[in-house]
């Protein structure tokens, strides 16, 4: 089956594809704008960098619902052109930034304006029969995986020659989007929420609103919890990695490239292969956090290096669980609420992203301490793979 048998669906694929790169390419100088703004000291950065990155994703939790509402009432195409603009003011903001502050006006800005993954889901739920989602949202993780390979590559290479010019790069991608949009993206929705009021951009309200819905409740926390399992490989993967094999930074980026490219093949080839897409969407979700828990459970307690490589494929396994339960959550809400639900589901990655790195990292310095009485790196893994056995036990009991 081809990979793109509808334009549209390239285009969408395209315009998330330069949002995760323009995104991955300033992970790589960071550490490097953060001392031209005055934070020299290397714990003192990190710490700020922190801030960034929780801002960035506060911001989201904040926002999202509000901006799937916006789609809702006003249209894909406007709202991804908006985001597309916002975002180029972000990076040219950073870009110029000459204190922490800016940084930070600058991350909140993205932060608000970070629609794109979400609307363009919704989007690909316009313009998806509902035996096609599962595989169509999948484009969505297979331009995160290619841009989670390409982004910091690009960013790193750059950031020799200016730490300066990765975000002026990132905002001339982000202005390709939205020429790619405005030129060629056409409009899709065909009902539109006419029922506006003010309380609708109330994220609470949305959020509140969503989760009244009761047969779907259990599946919203199986999210939550997917989501939240899935912070421990940006949160500790590199920490982890140099407390248990020593890898370099070398190393440390070669298996993040490993997992990023075989996240790609899983999400735009495999998840089309005519064995899962028989499957049930309880079975194919079943078998994904199975997946899941292995490979969790695994980096837990390896101590081989060798072994790392052999289960990265099992865990990207894994990763076909969250199209395939996006999916069914998006055929059982109506056509004028798939903007909402979208940024309902995104508002809570927001909110992983808040909390998951904080929890992983303060058990992976628990479990790696010395003063410890049982030594487990692999701690944070561990936790996760529970995570991910709950989720498993929520799906099994809610999905009919």
């Amino acid at each position: 089956m081809p990979l793109f048998k509808d334009i549209r669906i390239a285009l969408i694929f395209s315009v998330v594809l330069l949002d995760i790169i323009g995104i991955g390419i300033i992970f790589p100088i960071i550490p490097d704008l953060l001392s031209e703004v005055g934070i020299n000291e290397n714990a003192k950065a990190a710490f700020w960098g922190g801030l960034l990155s929780s801002s960035y994703a506060l911001m989201q939790f904040f926002f999202s619902p509000t901006i799937g509402t916006l789609s809702d009432i006003f249209g894909r195409r406007p709202v991804l052109l908006l985001a597309s603009l916002l975002l180029a003011l972000d990076y040219l903001v950073m870009g110029f930034a000459e204190t922490i502050w800016i940084l930070f006006i600058g991350r909140i800005i993205g932060g608000i304006a970070g629609g794109t993954i979400a609307t363009g889901t919704a989007y690909l739920a316009d313009i998806s029969n509902a035996r096609d989602k599962k595989k169509n949202f999948a484009i969505i993780g297979a331009a995160f995986g290619l841009g989670f390979i390409l982004g910091p590559v690009v960013g790193g290479l750059m950031g020799e020659i200016s730490v300066r010019a990765p975000f002026f790069l990132s905002a001339l991608l982000s202005f390709l989007n939205f020429f790619l949009c405005l030129f060629l993206l056409p409009e899709t929705l065909k009902f539109r929420s006419k029922n506006f009021a003010l309380k609708k951009l109330n994220p609470f309200f949305n959020i509140l609103n969503i989760f009244k819905i009761r047969t779907l409740k259990g599946l919203f926390f199986s999210f939550f919890l997917i989501a939240f399992a899935n912070t421990v490989y940006p949160a500790t993967w590199s920490f982890w990695g140099r407390e248990v094999f020593g890898w370099s930074s070398g190393m440390i980026g070669f298996t993040l490239a490993c997992y990023g490219f075989l996240l790609f093949i899983v999400q735009a080839f495999i998840i089309r292969l005519q064995f899962f897409d028989r499957l049930s969407t309880k079975s194919l979700m079943s078998l994904s956090l199975v997946c899941g828990i292995i490979a969790l459970f695994s980096f837990g307690f390896i101590r081989f290096e060798l072994f790392v490589f052999a289960i990265i494929p099992i865990a990207a396994l894994s990763e076909m669980v969250s199209p395939t339960l996006k999916a069914f959550l998006s055929n059982q809400i109506p056509e004028m609420d798939q903007g909402l639900l979208q940024g309902i589901l995104n508002s809570i990655v927001g909110l992983t992203s808040i909390i998951g790195p904080i929890s992983m990292s303060y058990i992976f310095s628990k479990g790696a301490s010395q003063e410890s009485f049982f030594y487990i790196p692999g701690a944070p893994f561990l936790f996760a793979g529970c995570l991910f056995f709950a989720s498993l036990i929520f799906i099994r009991r809610f999905l009919p």
